[in-house]
């Protein structure tokens, strides 16, 4: 196509001059914002590229309306064939009105003969875009709801006789019905129609590997698809909203033939634990990824049906993972105990002729909330709440136990009275909290040798890295506490890949090296740093690793090559913890300095520094929704910031010591960390409220970490040990 500079108005390749200005035409390979197309539409921008062609949003002239314009790349539209059922397509397609679709306007051909059609434009996110900005875990309610939609939508689609055969996130646009959000299924580009006879290579290679179905990877001609093609993909993008995830995983398209075609899909509760309170999800989604066409239901109506019998059942599950997988990061077999909390005797009257020795210590610092786990020996604080009764004989006191008379018997006989008052309150104020608040089920996993400074949960939750000064990585079984395997170096810091398969860790010669996690093998040496790297970081998406040292820089780092690609000076101290926001944008880096300095990830500007802490900031996390950042500092504060703006939110100060770590809930909605004084504490993430302090260590709790699915909590400590908390009633 040819712009006139002047009037802005595309045409044809023929032409050299503008036929009404008469000056030059300029060659354009992207239609630009402000050009007319037909006269009638005035583009402006650019939305994307795909296999079928261009996809541009412009304004309508005459209604002054937004419509999104679809361009049939040139090279197809020299396929006659191809033309002809495209127009076949779009005929159809404006058949379809249904509010879960898209809406198609008319197909004309642009000033160089290219076929566009217009379409309605939806004002939000591809499914794909909300999904990473979403809270992680997806809500299972509203990943239902928009599975629906879908389906639905597929529905009046395929009483046409159409099937889309290209259901993915990306072609799912989310529009909004007042608080509702609206799935819309956009990109029929490649429907299939009952009189459609596309050539089997052009289908193949328009093919998502990701959510393709078996039958489309054999091959099948589009005259033999059906709905249940399109009921596959569903299943494929309700298993990623659920787990985010993929149903499977390969690297290149033989091996996504290979998985589609013979390799038995995992339930969604394998990968997160929690989906297994949801009677009938599992089942419905491996019913939708079945092998076999025959196997999936029959149609949208059948599997709408099946839809309408999932439903939430939490009676006797648990937070804690369940399922086995292959792989060293993966799950194993049993279930992490959680017996019910011993309980101490409730004080009852002495026998006659006993008396308690000395008043009751009551210590009024106590935090309510606090909790000795059951079956651990209590601490001194955890003893004052509960206090032996040991009695002994009083030889003042009479048969029957009826004190002597006289005014000294009186004032005795009122003391006791107003001691066993104060009794009674206590045991009441205790009774009452056992019963309100019940202990948080843990336990201990034991085998370092030295102090424990890193945890870390597989993406699944089912396996756990934890990093010690004994010169180990070691490997745990989540649910039934048994070490797997583990690598031996010095060791300095950790991190897991988002993926699950790589670990990073600092080392004590100066480096950062990265080891396959199921060989055990070093993939990659990054060298760099003039000092030890305490503090390592993964991207989002994994490509890049971020790194704090003590040589007062950090650095970033491409995973596959091992090279540096950026340097961050700035810090006057040593940088102890680096975390990346969750849209990979920001790198966060806390140092000695007391100071917090946020980066820009792409180009290594420094965005902003916050300097409110009053002592080392010795840990940094950033939300999984990404709005806010959490610091954890020597002064024995955890402070919560916007993650936007760097305004301070929350000031959070229980802990009677200094702050070592912290720690943000999947959702978001709870703040753990750990401390010089032996306990773990969460933390309402928006109020800043404490919910309840955690005690079980008998030294600092130095690393600490959330499962990415469910409600459990890894805390490693100077004690040696590494202890798993139940926190599911604590999230309720």
């Amino acid at each position: 196509m040819r712009l006139c500079q002047q009037c802005q108005t595309g045409y044809p390749d023929n032409l050299a001059a503008c036929p009404i200005h008469g000056g030059p035409l300029s060659e354009i390979s992207d239609l630009q914002p402000g050009m007319l197309v037909r006269n009638t539409y005035r583009i402006t921008r650019k939305l994307g590229q795909g296999g079928m062609g261009a996809v541009y949003l412009a304004e309508q002239t005459l209604l002054g309306e937004p419509q999104v314009l679809k361009f049939l790349s040139p090279q197809l539209s020299q396929d006659q064939e191809l033309t002809d059922s495209f127009l076949r397509e779009v005929r159809t397609l404006r058949q379809i009105r249904h509010r879960n679709v898209v809406h198609a306007g008319n197909v004309e051909p642009a000033e160089d003969g290219t076929l566009f059609y217009s379409m309605e434009f939806v004002d939000g996110p591809d499914l794909l875009s909300f999904l990473r900005q979403a809270p992680k875990p997806f809500d299972v309610a509203l990943a239902l709801q928009i599975t629906r939609g879908i389906a639905e939508g597929l529905g009046a689609a395929h009483a046409l006789g159409m099937v889309h055969r290209d259901i993915k996130p990306e072609n799912i646009l989310m529009g909004r019905e007042g608080e509702s959000w609206i799935p819309k299924i956009a990109d029929f580009g490649i429907v299939a129609t009952k009189e459609n006879h596309r050539r089997t290579q052009v289908g193949m290679s328009m093919l998502t590997p990701v959510f393709a179905a078996p039958e489309q990877w054999l091959g099948a001609p589009s005259s033999e698809l059906d709905g249940r093609t399109d009921l596959y993909a569903l299943g494929g993008v309700l298993f990623e909203m659920l787990t985010g995830q993929n149903p499977f995983a390969a690297g290149d398209n033989q091996g996504w033939s290979e998985k589609h075609i013979h390799a038995a899909p995992r339930p969604p509760s394998h990968v997160r634990p929690e989906l297994a309170e949801w009677k009938g999800l599992d089942g419905l989604v491996l019913r939708l990824l079945a092998k076999d066409r025959n196997d999936r239901p029959k149609d949208v109506a059948e599997f709408l049906g099946l839809l309408d019998g999932v439903f939430h059942d939490a009676a006797g599950m648990t937070d804690l993972p369940a399922p086995p997988a292959k792989s060293v990061l993966a799950a194993t077999q049993q279930q992490v105990p959680s017996p019910e909390p011993a309980r101490e005797p409730d004080p009852i009257d002495p026998p006659a002729g006993w008396s308690h020795p000395e008043p009751l210590p009551i210590d009024a610092s106590l935090e309510p909330l606090q909790q000795t786990p059951p079956g651990e020996p209590a601490t001194e604080a955890a003893a004052n709440l509960a206090p032996p009764v040991r009695w002994t004989q009083n030889p003042e006191r009479g048969k029957g136990g009826i004190p002597p008379s006289g005014k000294t018997g009186f004032r005795r006989f009122s003391k006791r009275v107003w001691f066993w008052s104060i009794v009674g309150v206590v045991a009441a104020a205790l009774l009452v909290q056992r019963i309100l608040v019940p202990p948080v089920p843990s336990r201990s996993l034991d085998g370092h040798t030295d102090a424990v400074f890193a945890v870390a949960f597989s993406p699944n939750s089912l396996t756990l890295a934890s990093g010690s000064r004994d010169k180990t990585v070691q490997f745990w079984n989540v649910r039934d506490g048994k070490p797997l395997s583990n690598l031996r170096d010095e060791f300095e810091s950790l991190a897991v890949s988002p993926d699950g398969s790589t670990v990073a860790a600092g080392t004590g010669d100066n480096s950062i090296k990265l080891w396959d996690v199921s060989s055990g093998a070093i993939l990659v040496t990054m060298q760099g740093h003039t000092d030890l790297a305490g503090s390592v970081a993964f991207s989002p998406d994994g490509h890049t690793l971020a790194s704090g040292s003590l040589d007062l820089s950090v650095k970033l780092w491409d995973v596959t090559s091992g090279q540096a690609v950026r340097t961050m000076n700035g810090h006057t101290g040593p940088v102890l913890s680096v975390a990346f926001s969750r849209d990979g944008r920001l790198v966060a880096s806390a140092s000695a300095d007391q100071t917090i300095r946020l980066w820009d990830a792409g180009s290594g500007r420094l965005v902003r520094t916050l300097r409110e802490h009053t002592g080392a900031v010795n840990s940094v996390a950033f939300s999984p929704d990404g709005r806010t950042l959490a610091s954890a500092s020597d002064d024995g504060t955890i402070m919560l910031w916007d993650a936007a703006s760097g305004a301070q939110q929350h000031t959070l100060a229980r802990h009677t010591g200094a702050v070592y770590c912290v720690a943000f809930s999947g959702d978001s909605r709870m703040v753990a960390s750990g401390g010089a004084d032996n306990t773990v504490k969460l933390w309402d993430g928006a109020t800043g409220e404490m919910l309840r302090s955690l005690r079980g260590h008998s030294a600092a709790v130095l690393s600490i970490a959330f499962s990415p699915f469910g409600s459990v909590i890894a805390s490693g400590s100077a004690d040696r040990s590494i202890r798993l908390w139940n926190v599911a009633e604590v999230r309720e």
